[in-house]
């Protein structure tokens, strides 16, 4: 299976926060309209073909989401949120975003990563994924086995026997002699058929000879043949086409049921690697806020340092020196967390973890490009349930999970009614002396006439208990389907409602990052002045030195509170769309395609039944 990773990432530029979206999405449009009064399922489809059967149990089971989207149609447009924001929101770049793309020295190589080539890498390179692609093919090959049933079967039986064994009647041989000798050579070859009706068709050709010294053996030796051709029919208990093709039926709602799980465990692995990129930027960006908030505090340090002995004190040095060593430890531990971010980033793409140059091996160090997108986008709850309602995984598998199960008892029905056979049968034979097997088989097509015989078989297990069993426990079943399936809807619709509000509330929580900043600096340069001019000769030095330095140690918690912000604001896109099931569309047997018009456009694909 090939997969045009590159393809991945084309789409990716045009979301805001380049979430994946790969085409799987139903071809069929989603309307509110009232639910029709449905009917019990018809476990018992009509005598017709494979994808007849399917396509009749998918249109009945997608009725089953009307009452559903009859409630998302109720649900508000847009997500409301407490915040009033004034629009257009731009919110200023800060100091720190320019420099995220550039080396920090803490590798000798560094390599420019996005989310667009990460995914690329995942695709092309990471083994959890391509052990992931292989689901889908190992499914496929249950239809396959299923299908092989119907397989034309061409035997050939071949037996030599020799007998010598002593006569204890004189009606053995017809004389006196005292041993049987008995040679008998017979073979047989001929086809073998399985209809999907239920009939079972069989044709062979038999030939041998026999050599013994009996009496009544006439002519002796002899050869003989055998053309027999036999049909049996079941006309109850396992005939049509709907009941001996429910094996393949079932096989191939297995394997969309393996593609809905493959490709959930696909969007699952994407957006690990997505979460690892933003929480990799926002280590990096905290490593650069804890390197400025070092180098304020040795730059009070060294004019302390200087002034020491004319109007500063021995104690707002060792302040100084406190806060430097404290801020050196989280800087170290920043770095160590960036290097762990990048090693698991390794891990989720597949990637090698150094890079060789010059013969020598040296560790890269990955630089984030894409920005964390600052635009408020309106967020329609409705169409985002609505749209859940069509794409996701779960629910998918949950209607293909009724849908075995009502093929199942569909299968269970016909096995409790009694089995009633028609058996046809007919042969001609041939015989010829002197062991001649071939004018035995002229002689059977030119004398006599065929012979024939036609019967029924009737079976009836007195009571039929475990048939009526297995059919209450496949009924069984499908009613906990059913229940689970509800269950399924019920968690969409909470989940689409969370992941939108998170996603509001995520960019209200940038903005008032943003203003907390904007204040918290203000503080800063507001001590850092009184701390320089001191107008109050009355005031502490110390205590100003000590409130200075907790007020940058605010303002770097606080900047690195607004890249959490922007971190979570991406992440919450990304969560949108995968509970919208819209994040990944997977075709398992062909490419993965993001070139979308655009972000609105409706998602086309094949409707997969």
């Amino acid at each position: 299976m090939q997969i045009n990773a590159p393809m991945i990432v084309r789409r990716l530029k045009r979301l805001p926060v380049r979430a994946f979206v790969v085409t799987f999405a139903l071809s069929s449009q989603l309307t509110a309209q009232q639910p029709p009064a449905h009917q019990p399922p018809a476990h018992q489809p009509p005598d017709q073909q494979v994808d007849s059967i399917q396509t009749s149990t998918s249109n009945y089971f997608a009725s089953t989401l009307d009452p559903y989207r009859v409630r998302a149609a109720e649900l508000p447009d847009e997500v409301t949120n407490d915040t009033v924001y004034e629009a257009p929101i731009t919110l200023a770049p800060m100091w720190w975003e320019p420099m995220l793309a550039e080396p920090f020295g803490i590798a000798g190589d560094s390599l420019p990563v996005s989310i667009d080539s990460l995914i690329q890498m995942a695709i092309a390179s990471s083994p959890h994924v391509q052990s992931i692609l292989t689901e889908p093919a190992i499914s496929q090959t249950e239809i396959t086995i299923a299908d092989a049933v119907f397989d034309t079967t061409a035997f050939v039986e071949s037996k030599f026997s020799k007998l010598n064994d002593p006569v204890g009647s004189t009606l053995t041989t017809g004389d006196n002699s005292s041993r049987f000798r008995d040679e008998i050579l017979s073979s047989s070859a001929g086809v073998r058929d399985k209809f999907r009706s239920g009939g079972q068709f069989s044709l062979s050709q038999r030939a041998g000879y026999q050599d013994n010294n009996s009496l009544f053996l006439l002519p002796n030796p002899q050869g003989t043949t055998r053309l027999e051709l036999s049909f049996t029919q079941p006309l109850m208990k396992d005939r049509g086409r709907a009941f001996n093709q429910t094996q393949i039926l079932v096989a191939r709602l297995n394997a969309r049921q393996a593609t809905s799980l493959t490709r959930a465990q696909l969007e699952s692995h994407l957006v690990d690697v997505a979460r690892t990129y933003w929480d990799l930027y926002q280590t990096r960006a905290e490593w650069l806020q804890r390197t400025r908030l070092l180098g304020r505090a040795e730059e009070l340090h060294e004019i302390l340092a200087s002034r020491q002995g004319i109007d500063s004190h021995q104690r707002q040095v060792l302040k100084a020196n406190t806060a430097i060593t404290s801020r050196r430890s989280e800087l170290v531990r920043a770095e160590t967390r960036i290097r762990n971010l990048q090693s698991r980033l390794r891990m989720l793409t597949g990637t090698q973890r150094n890079t060789e140059h010059n013969g020598i091996y040296i560790e890269r160090e990955f630089r984030p490009q894409d920005q964390p997108n600052t635009q408020l986008f309106d967020v329609s709850l409705r169409q985002s349930v609505i749209t859940a309602l069509e794409h996701r995984a779960d629910i998918n598998q949950s209607i293909r999970e009724l849908q075995v199960l009502s093929a199942r008892v569909g299968a269970a029905k016909n096995q409790v009614m009694p089995r009633l056979d028609l058996i046809l049968s007919s042969y001609v034979a041939g015989l010829d002396g002197n062991r001649s097997s071939l004018r035995a088989l002229e002689s059977q097509f030119t004398g006599g006439t065929p012979s024939y015989a036609a019967g029924i078989l009737f079976e009836m297990p007195a009571g039929n208990r475990a048939s009526r069993a297995r059919l209450q426990r496949n009924q069984l079943e499908f009613n906990r389907a059913m229940f689970d399936f509800q269950q399924t809807t019920e968690v969409v619709f909470t989940e689409v409602e969370v992941a939108a509000r998170e996603t509001t509330t995520a960019f209200g929580e940038i903005v008032a990052k943003s203003q907390s900043i904007a204040a918290q600096n203000r503080e800063v340069e507001y001590l850092k002045q009184r701390w320089e001019l001191l107008p109050d000769p009355n005031e502490s030095a110390v205590l100003l030195i000590d409130d200075l330095f907790d007020a940058q140690q605010r303002l770097a918690d606080e900047e690195r509170a607004y890249v959490a912000a922007q971190v979570a604001y991406a992440m919450s896109w990304v969560q949108l769309r995968k509970s919208m099931g819209v994040l990944l569309q997977f075709d398992p047997f062909g490419n993965l395609d993001t070139n979308l018009p655009n972000e609105e456009a409706v998602l086309h694909g094949e409707m997969l039944p």
